[in-house]
């Protein structure tokens, strides 16, 4: 019953949050962004690997700033990770998320926010709406989101498919050279 409860608040604070977000938005590729933001389930092993090999090859090939979040989705953290971390003991009985690496992680501007939620976890899809990134990027989510893409990802396919599938998407974008004149 009490956990029915946080899930409900967590899912007000969602929309919320949604509905208060005043962002700046713009296209980025891989190669335009320079400050990428990755959320993602930590809880299994496979996929935190895959996140790490993409990380090394963002900030060791392309030079890039990666910043890292991972869920747990348990009320333990793991054990000497090389990210920061969050897990369902951070989830208040109000719905609010109580985790400094939260707070820090949104608290950053990133050009590129890259959501691997293959289970739609809330407290990831709070942490995804709260971001001010200019582009955020998300695997299928049910509404509400914040998506400026959305990439289907079957749940067998895991992390390393939606890796592939964004650089075969964000591939295809071609960012303008200037920013439109704003209105006077």
């Amino acid at each position: 019953m009490l956990e029915k409860l946080r899930m409900f608040l967590l899912r007000r604070s969602l929309r919320q949050t949604l509905t208060a977000q005043n962002r700046k938005r713009k296209a980025h590729t891989l190669e335009s962004a320079r400050t990428i933001g990755i959320l993602f389930d930590a809880t299994e092993e496979k996929d935190r690997k895959d996140v790490l090999g993409l990380v090394r090859s963002l900030e060791d090939g392309q030079r890039k700033k990666v910043r890292l979040l991972g869920f747990v989705n348990s009320k333990q953290p793991l054990d000497q990770t090389q990210f920061p971390q969050f897990t369902q003991k951070d989830v208040r009985w109000n719905g609010k998320l109580d985790s400094m690496a939260v707070v820090n992680f949104v608290a950053e501007k990133f050009d590129l926010l890259l959501c691997l939620d293959k289970d739609h976890t809330l407290p990831i899809a709070w942490v995804a709406a709260a971001s001010r990134a200019a582009m955020k990027i998300g695997t299928t989510t049910p509404p509400p989101h914040d998506f400026d893409m959305v990439l289907e990802t079957p749940a067998d396919k895991g992390v390393r498919f939606f890796i592939d599938q964004l650089n075969l998407y964000l591939g295809k974008i071609v960012p303008s050279k200037h920013e439109p004149a704003s209105a006077l």
